[in-house]
């Protein structure tokens, strides 16, 4: 029995004593680390001030860090003639599959150009992205006699565009032109590109490499742009390819301001001219697009009658939405039928599918189609379930992943860098560049990926805390059920505090949130909205004087306390000037409440459903289905009883709602 209990007390012992230097191992590494960090800092620090010789001597050190490629990037590129292609090449062999490496790579390709050292640059040059480098790898090759009639190719479609390459790309064109692959068929077809993407001035430009007798037709061409309706009223020419090509041009651009005159034109040139069957099925489709901007009477019936087989994504929708908004429930069931099948399927106009056949007396159908819906989880999923009056599907599957799935991603150059510069950013306050520097080198990583990889690596982001990678990750992966990575509780305490201030709703506050910024907390928008509510700085500084708030420079908006406590007292003043109605509210944070009540007035009779679908603008449409459907996610995440879908109009007096849809509309408020 001795025997026994000594040899349980040993292997307790063992166990302590391998877990006390566990513990003692890691936190000496823990440790090491966060030295390691800040001597990288003092040596970042001492190059941005110009003392290399401390730059180099704390480099040194770090060789084993994570960052230590992005010391010798700043060393080799902050001097990048001073480096022997030797050790350019060395450092690309190691690190060029990074973010810094192809940055570095990218700088040298162009500076052996302007060298015109052609040799080096085909051996280190790489598929790019760069319009630039596409056209000195052409003009390399050219120059070196290298695959020409590839060269020459490659070099045609970067030609063949409707806009201006760079001026870098013209010297390779020039050989283009010098080649047989140069007819007038060619330059028209650019120009036709050009003219279709308005760009006039460079159409201008490749006329003038036209025979001259094709110069006379592009002045025709041109005559007509500018003059449709003189134009065709007076339009004279032989019947020839070019000169149908002039009318078609000439007849939609008349369209978009006379609709019934340039009708009127298409009607008696088409006798005159052999217009092809698909000009004519094009022709067709692009008048009654036409007629929709017009608001035509009869444009329903223009875009009913179009030959499905020139049916376009732009003139479903367009037709589906006309039939939406005139509530014509038997062209909306025609028109959804029609629509080629995988664009059928989405959810969107499933949805719609439903909603014509149940006021189209076909109850049973629409129910069946209904009950599949519901089970999405999703912004019609969930308008589904409130037709029928289910709950709503949330199907939460966590992202599964290992110790050795993490090992391997962390192998990734570019995704260890990424994770090492986020923490920098999170050690070292007011030192922006890090962060940035975690986004460049986790996108381009992430492209690198397979997509139950991404989908490993935003699980990994979301528990380090970084969570709008998290959510941009998950979605470029295609993996949208792992609720905790797509709809994290981020900042807690800071919303929950500022939506209690406000008595505004937290959920609706985090689905704000969530569609600003996916909480990045120092998000700045081309249009110069900033921080996790996105505010534009003229609205933050109205709001935080009407606080009593003091900001002393634009920045202060980004601080996280401070734009929370902003944006949710403007979401409150927006619940209030729309009457607690959600919707409104929610389009107004948006596109501001001018717009709001314009486009609440002028569609003030339509089910909520399909007001929403009305709204004009493309971002604001899409902002309020998401933020309505994440505000319900939120309830769920936050342990919350889900409200109905929180889309309502009023008030319904004097609407004149097709039987039945006034109860339907009254049970979605």
């Amino acid at each position: 029995m001795k025997l026994v209990f000594d040899w349980v007390m040993k292997r307790q012992y063992l166990l302590y004593k391998i877990i006390i230097l566990s513990l003692i191992s890691f936190n000496t590494f823990a440790e090491e680390l966060t030295a390691q960090r800040w001597q990288f800092q003092y040596a970042y620090e001492a190059f941005k001030n110009n003392k290399l010789e401390k730059f180099q001597s704390l480099s040194t050190t770090l060789s084993d860090y994570p960052l230590y490629y992005y010391l010798q990037y700043l060393d080799i590129s902050s001097k990048l003639s001073q480096h022997s292609s030797s050790s350019i090449v060395t450092f690309l062999k190691q690190y060029g599959n990074t973010y810094f490496g192809e940055e570095l790579r990218r700088d040298w390709l162009k500076k052996l150009a302007q060298e015109q050292n052609w040799s080096t640059f085909l051996q280190n040059y790489t598929p790019n992205e760069s319009t630039t480098l596409q056209c000195y790898y052409a003009q390399a090759r050219l120059a070196m006699g290298q695959q020409i009639e590839t060269a020459l190719e490659e070099t045609k479609k970067l030609w063949l565009v409707g806009d201006s390459q760079p001026s870098t790309c013209d010297l390779v064109f020039e050989y283009l032109y010098q080649s047989n692959l140069m007819n007038d068929a060619l330059v028209w077809e650019r120009i036709g590109l050009a003219m279709q993407n308005k760009k006039w001035s460079l159409a201008i430009t490749l006329a003038k490499r036209l025979s001259p007798s094709e110069q006379a037709w592009f002045t025709v061409w041109q005559t007509m742009h500018y003059q449709p309706e003189q134009t065709l009223a007076t339009f004279n020419y032989p019947d020839l390819p070019i000169t149908r090509t002039i009318i078609l041009h000439g007849i939609n651009r008349l369209a978009t301001s006379q609709f019934d005159l340039a009708y009127s034109y298409w009607e008696k040139l088409q006798r005159d001219y052999a217009f092809s069957v698909t000009q004519i099925g094009e022709m067709q489709r692009d008048l009654a697009l036409a007629s929709v901007k017009q608001h035509h009477p009869d444009a329903l019936k223009w875009l009913a009658a179009i030959n499905r087989q020139f049916l376009t994504e732009e003139a479903s929708e367009t037709r589906i939405n006309l039939a939406l908004k005139q509530q014509h429930w038997p062209a909306l069931l025609d028109f959804i039928t029609e629509m080629p099948l995988a664009q059928r399927n989405l959810l969107q106009w499933r949805y719609w599918l439903g909603r014509a056949l149940e006021q189209t007396g076909q109850q049973p159908q629409a129910q069946k189609l209904f009950i599949e819906l519901a089970k999405e989880r999703d912004y019609y999923g969930f308008l589904a379930a409130d037709r029928i009056g289910t709950e709503y599907q949330m199907k939460n599957q966590p992202i599964q992943y290992t110790p050795t799935d993490q090992a391997h991603l962390l192998k990734n150059q570019s995704i260890r860098a990424a994770y090492e510069f986020y923490q920098l950013s999170q050690l070292i306050a007011g030192e922006e560049s890090w962060l940035l520097n975690a986004r460049r080198e986790w996108d381009y990583g992430i492209k690198q990926l397979l997509p139950e990889q991404q989908a490993i690596a935003a699980a990994l982001a979301n528990r380090w805390g970084w969570h709008d990678r998290a959510v941009l990750t998950s979605a470029k992966a295609g993996y949208y059920d792992d609720l905790e990575v797509r709809f994290p509780l981020a900042y807690h305490q800071d919303l929950t505090t500022a939506a209690n201030q406000q008595n505004v709703d937290l959920a609706w506050v985090y689905g704000i949130v969530r569609q600003e910024s996916a909480f990045m907390a120092k998000a700045r928008s081309h249009a110069g909205a900033l921080g996790l509510m996105q505010l534009m700085p003229a609205t933050g500084r109205t709001i935080a004087r009407q606080l009593g708030l003091k900001l002393k420079k634009v920045q202060d908006i980004l601080a996280i306390d401070t734009n929370v406590s902003l944006g949710t007292s403007y979401l409150r003043q927006m619940l209030n000037r729309f009457g607690g109605n959600y919707m409104l509210a929610t389009a107004a944070y948006n596109a501001g409440p001018g717009r709001a009540e314009r486009w609440a007035g002028e569609n003030s009779c339509l089910p909520p459903d399909i007001w929403v679908e009305m709204i004009p603008f493309n971002e604001t449409r899409k902002y309020v289905r998401n933020v309505l459907f994440y505000t319900v996610v939120f309830e769920s995440r936050l342990g919350q009883r889900p409200h109905s879908l929180r889309i309502s109009l009023s008030p319904y007096n004097n609407c004149p709602f097709p039987e039945g849809e006034s109860n339907k509309v009254a049970r979605m408020k």
